[in-house]
């Protein structure tokens, strides 16, 4: 990694724990978070002071200065120098980051794997899977004649601190606050300490080497000269009792650890298991094809997927959460089906939970209007709200914490029709890929619910239907809805006539059609069909030849050109339809079509940053990578289109990422490659569809 490239906040998180040890920028906040949209606001002090008492750590503290070397005055009469490591070495692979600096290496583990199904699994499997801990293993290599100390702590103003008991600490040493957060170890020879700081604790000030009122603690052992010490530590985090509202529910790790000190001992027990599935992650993922870029690109997603998910229970059944990044929204269904293709690698019981909440607490039926005669209603049909709460907090059955009335096609406007689709997408793809004949039989009359839904949305009268979104919910009481490209302009934000969301509703009247036709609706399977050949025709006669593609929305007057016009036709070709997604096909004109309309915009003319960079759309400087990572995936894999293979665009869009969210590890919305929104975010895990490739 380049030298510029190796400061930047990174997610360690265990799996559905929604916790994170952020570490990784220079000279900025990290630490130990618990439900949090953003670093927590403390500082990682990691590090050894040498034989001359000069204190050498990593730079991951507020107040670090670039390769500095600083007096300083203690509380007492003691002073101390300290010095940042220079020469700092990281290997960021996929469930490891390794800093490297002389004398010290600190290596933190945040090992992933499946998330068993509860129905099906058995109790140590659920149990080595819910444990809430990352883990840490500082080695120090003394090659001087003097002894040094090394150190790991924390530090932030609202933390305090106390040592692990000896009756209760199963021969552990560490610290903990407030139950919910700790460091341990059982390595021999290391001791527990809190202070003022690590160096008013290095000086030893006084005689109490667990200073309460100090808001630094960690954990110190002592490296003689000429010697190698390892120090492993499991970094737990714990929350007990209900943590979520409106719904009360418990996190799942709570069935199967007592407290935060049994997190930490089986943490410990069980550390080399940890690290063989971590280690083999990194072989993964290094043995894959994928460029050095993309490399990164995948660990940095995962990670940040894993630092938002919440696997809750509600006294009866597990409860499958992933929030929204730095705004906590739960389980947003627009991201659902977006970060559908990770789950389904890694447990699909997930998207079958999600869906089946989705349906039995935040489906609704609405009716419809047309903005060009908003007085009068129709019926309109099955659909499914943007999200289910915000920080904790369900919402009321039937309703969001996005969605407001009364707005027309801006940020917070209604989202009915695309989550129609999104949910018949997910249902679709997790049906294709598990066959999951019960749960495709139970979801019978909602496709076909689903089904008329979309149909309605395109047109109450069957025979003016042209294939795509014409009217509007009537929850926008005479607004307009929007798409999950919520902040960006017309070209992508609006949902009425958008080619975008067109691909995905031929894609939902595919999915419905397979599965109907399965279960032997063929007459259901057949109108979805003709619905998907009118939705191909009108987006195929779209095509305007004078611009070179399909304008982004069809209402005449648009000339926006957007990536995203192809995006839909991963879902099919995910399910197994690959008639569907040849020029060859039933749609083979509309596949042409997309080709043509790629092949022309892919450029810096409408398209391309001049790095290489992708912008999803020519007219708005805003882009979302989760959706160019799917969309370079589809134009790659599925379309075979040859301009969709840049190592430049790879780099690029990793320098978003290390150089332009470095501070708030990883991002989906950039602006000329500045996050402007959806920091700390989980979405961007799209990019696990490039080990397919």
């Amino acid at each position: 990694m380049e030298q510029n490239q190796q400061f930047f906040h990174a997610h360690h998180s265990p799996m559905g724990a929604l916790a994170s040890f952020t570490v990784g920028e220079f000279g900025e906040h990290g630490g130990m978070g618990l439900e949090l949209g953003a670093p927590f606001a403390g500082n990682v002090f990691v590090g050894y002071q040498d034989g001359e008492g000069v204190v050498n750590a990593f730079p991951f503290y507020k107040g670090a200065n670039d390769q500095s070397e600083r007096y300083v005055q203690k509380d007492d009469t003691s002073s101390l120098t300290e010095r940042l490591f220079d020469d700092i070495q990281r290997d960021y692979a996929w469930a490891s980051d390794t800093f490297a600096a002389p004398g010290i290496s600190f290596k933190v583990l945040s090992p992933f794997f499946e998330v068993p199904d509860p129905s099906l699994a058995e109790h140590k499997k659920l149990k080595q899977a819910s444990c809430p801990a990352v883990y840490v293993e500082l080695s120090f290599n003394n090659a001087s004649d003097k002894d040094w100390t090394g150190f790991f702590a924390l530090q932030g103003d609202e933390l305090r601190w106390n040592k692990l008991l000896d009756g209760d600490a199963n021969g552990m040493v560490g610290v903990t606050c407030r139950d919910s957060i700790g460091i341990a170890t059982q390595t021999p020879g290391a001791r527990a300490f809190s202070h003022f700081s690590v160096q008013s604790a290095l000086s030893k000030m006084g005689n109490n080497d667990c200073f309460m009122l100090g808001p630094t603690a960690g954990v110190m052992i002592d490296v003689k000269a000429g010697e190698t010490v390892t120090l492993r530590l499991a970094l737990g985090f714990y929350l007990g009792g209900n943590v979520t509202f409106n719904r009360a529910m418990q996190y799942y790790y709570t069935q199967h650890f007592t407290g935060l000190t049994d997190v930490l001992a089986y943490g410990l027990e069980h550390f080399d298991s940890y690290a063989a599935i971590a280690e083999a992650s990194d072989k993964q993922l290094r043995a894959s094809k994928l460029n050095s870029h993309q490399q990164f690109l995948l660990a940095h997603a995962t990670r940040s997927y894993y630092g938002s998910t919440q696997w809750l229970f509600d006294g009866t059944e597990p409860v499958w959460v992933v929030n929204e990044g730095e705004y906590l929204m739960m389980n947003t269904l627009d991201l659902t089906v977006d970060m559908l293709f990770f789950e389904m690698q890694q447990n699909p019981w997930t998207v079958k939970n999600t869906l089946e909440q989705f349906l039995k607490q935040y489906s609704f039926y609405d009716e419809i209007f047309d903005p060009a005669k908003p007085e009068q209603n129709y019926k309109g049909g099955i659909s499914f709200t943007h999200d289910m709460g915000v920080s904790n907090n369900w919402s009321p059955k039937g309703h969001s914490s996005y969605e407001v009335a009364g707005l027309d096609r801006v940020c917070f406007s209604h989202m009915t029709y695309e989550q129609l689709t999104n949910w018949v997408l997910c249902c679709g793809v997790y049906i294709s890929k598990t066959n999951d004949q019960d749960f495709a039989i139970e979801q019978r009359g909602t496709l076909i619910d689903c089904l008329q839904s979309l149909l309605n949305r395109d047109h109450p009268d069957a025979e003016l239907r042209d294939g795509i979104m014409s009217f509007e919910s009537a929850r926008t009481e005479q607004g307009g809805e929007i798409t999950t490209y919520d902040s960006l302009d017309h070209s992508l934000g609006q949902a009425r006539g958008n080619i975008y969301l067109a691909g995905k509703s031929w894609a939902a009247y595919l999915a419905i059609a397979k599965v109907l036709q399965d279960l032997g609706e063929s007459e259901q399977a057949e109108i979805a069909l003709a619905a998907a050949k009118r939705c191909a025709d009108k987006l195929s006669n779209s095509f305007d030849t004078q611009l070179g593609y399909i304008p982004a929305v069809l209402d005449g007057h648009s000339t926006s050109a957007i990536i995203p016009a192809i995006e839909a036709i991963v879902y099919p070709y995910e399910m197994g339809l690959l008639e569907a997604v040849s020029e060859q096909g039933p749609y083979g004109e509309y596949i042409k079509v997309l080709k043509t309309h790629l092949k022309y915009i892919l450029n810096d003319e409408h398209c391309l940053y001049p790095d290489g960079a992708w912008k999803l759309s020519s007219t708005a400087d805003n882009s979302w990578v989760s959706k160019i990572y799917l969309n370079q995936y589809v134009a790659r894999k599925v379309l075979n289109i040859d301009l969709a293979n840049s190592v430049e665009a790879d780099a690029a869009h990793q320098r978003w990422q290390t150089l332009g969210a470095s501070k708030h590890a990883c991002c989906d919305q950039f602006s000329s490659g500045k996050p402007i929104g959806s920091l700390y975010y989980p979405r961007c895990v799209t990019n696990i569809l490039w080990l397919n490739e």
